[in-house]
């Protein structure tokens, strides 16, 4: 009982984490970490083999960095709608603070 209560509790604390990093954020990292792993095998390949698979590198590249672009439409997407939800809220504030002005 007392190990299932650990793991509620490991899960809840690892789900508040995820939620102040950011969804996104975490997904460049991975990225990012895999790009780094990545790389250092391409180079332990070059040392052993003289030579890398070249097609395969590109494919991965051009992967990598279509899923960071894919992240920054995303972000600018969540952006612009914020500001979006920002001007709305002006505007009406500036409504209702001219009606009773009047």
């Amino acid at each position: 009982m007392e190990r299932k209560k650990n793991r509620i509790g490991l899960l809840k604390r690892i789900k508040a984490w995820i939620g102040r990093i950011g969804t996104l954020n975490i997904v460049l990292i991975i990225v990012g970490a895999f790009f780094v792993w990545f790389n250092w095998q391409m180079i332990l390949i070059f040392q052993m083999q003289g030579s890398i698979p070249e097609t395969y590198a590109c494919a991965v590249v051009a992967a990598t960095i279509g899923e960071c672009g894919i992240c920054g439409w995303i972000r600018t997407t969540k952006d612009r709608n914020k500001e979006r939800k920002w001007e709305l809220e002006d505007r009406k504030k500036e409504e209702s603070e001219g009606t009773e002005n009047e």
